[in-house]
């Protein structure tokens, strides 16, 4: 009993040490981050006066379109540093509280010192930013915590697989900076530990526990070989946890290609919206866009076609008059349900593909600028290979760049 009040005791201290650590680091943010902002504010109401404006001629009204750009793209690069620190702090605010729930030590093969691994909901480096105070619970070397009990065991990372003993498994509750529960275990989450957070996080929000990651869902959450994930599940099992947990691996893992806004989750109701909101954000990830099936639907083609929801479906099948109009009413739902019906969409996508796209032509005040035809045999005109989405923005850059052109033109012979 004594052995395990010094440890907790020397856990607090070390508890302590961070969060002094994180307070100096929060502090020196805000300071940068407010300075960044006045920077913003002065950017935005001096944009004009530090642009060079001048249509004399072709040159110069090309100059003048580059200095719009630079000065707008300094604004840009403000508003990013901005936003980027302000991430950073909220990062470090949870940190603060609650910096890490799990610790494993681990000794490598062919090395004598064990190593101490603490796992957090982000990763944090000493002052000197020279070796890790806390560890991602998404970085290679965490998995140990969720795969193995202590003994023998490996991580891979981008480096090889790395083999070794885990000596140690212990596992924390921290709310506030104080170490309320401490464990020693065998096991991924011990039974008290899992008690103590389930009982602590009822409410309306659903909460990321990334401490009661089980082998299984550590599998999904981690899986990089399968294009398509399929899990299957009973109601709680933790389905909606993994898939959102997989979504801040990702984002984690390739964090040089892949942002939150490249994402979307289709939930089955908006309630269920409401429901998982937070879940990324206390991961410290940005939220992706969250909408169900029908809203998507609604938003890009509702302005040019009637989107029928299951509400109107349902009326619609309670008030028709004859039997007749109901067995239509059915068959229909029932074939636009169907895999049938969506071969035939991707069979229309393969064709438009290849040809049957419909372009308007670009007027303005009555003018024909780009004419149809050759937006669409631009558009034609770009390897197959590459998908519809991108070709519709090399055509849109494409478009641009002739109609810069054109203004330009236009300047000069106004002026001429």
């Amino acid at each position: 009993m004594g052995e395990q009040f010094h440890s907790k005791e020397a856990e607090q201290q070390r508890v302590d040490q961070i969060k002094e650590q994180v307070a100096r680091e929060i502090d020196a943010l805000s300071q940068h981050d407010q300075k960044t902002k006045s920077e913003i504010i002065h950017l935005r109401k001096t944009f004009w006066e530090d642009v060079t404006v001048n249509m004399d001629n072709p040159e110069d009204a090309l100059e003048t379109m580059f200095s719009i750009k630079q000065q707008s793209e300094l604004l840009g690069e403000r508003e990013r540093t901005h936003g980027q620190m302000d991430q950073t702090i909220k990062s470090l605010e949870r940190v603060k509280s609650s910096p890490y729930f799990g610790r494993i030590d681990f000794c490598a093969d062919g090395q004598e010192d064990v190593q101490s691994i603490y796992l957090g909901v982000a990763s944090l480096l000493d002052e000197q930013k020279q070796n890790f105070l806390i560890h991602d619970w998404r970085a290679p070397i965490s998995s140990l915590y969720y795969d193995f009990s202590p003994g023998e065991a490996y991580y891979t990372s981008p480096e090889g697989t790395t083999e070794g003993e885990m000596t140690k498994k212990r596992q924390f509750i921290i709310q506030n900076g104080r170490i309320t529960s401490m464990f020693d275990t065998g096991l991924t989450i011990g039974d008290d530990l899992l008690k103590e957070v389930l009982g602590n996080e009822a409410n309306s929000q659903m909460k990321s526990i990334v401490a009661t990651i089980q082998l299984e869902q550590n599998q999904l959450i981690r899986n990089e070989s399968s294009r398509y994930l399929v899990v299957q599940g009973a109601a709680g099992s933790g389905k909606t946890s993994a898939a959102l947990q997989r979504a801040a691996y990702l984002l984690y893992r390739h964090m040089e290609t892949l942002a939150a806004k490249n994402m979307i989750l289709f939930s089955p109701n908006p309630l269920f919206n409401s429901y998982v909101a937070k879940v990324l954000p206390e991961l410290g990830e940005e939220n992706m866009e969250q909408t169900t099936f029908q809203q998507y639907v609604q938003k890009r083609v509702g302005s040019a076609y009637e989107v029928e929801d299951a509400f109107s479906q349902t009326e619609k099948l309670l008030t028709v008059t004859t039997s007749e109009q109901y067995e239509q009413e059915v068959s229909s739902i029932k074939f636009k349900s169907s895999l049938a019906f969506k071969e035939l969409i991707d069979q229309y996508l393969q064709r438009l593909a290849k040809e049957g796209l419909q372009f308007k032509q670009v007027r303005f005040r009555g003018e024909v600028l780009i004419d149809a035809s050759r937006i669409s045999a631009y558009f034609y005109s770009l390897e197959q290979t590459v998908s519809m989405a991108n070709r519709m923005k090399l055509t849109a850059d494409w478009l641009l760049i002739k109609l810069t052109r054109l203004e330009v033109l236009e300047r000069s012979n106004g002026l001429g």
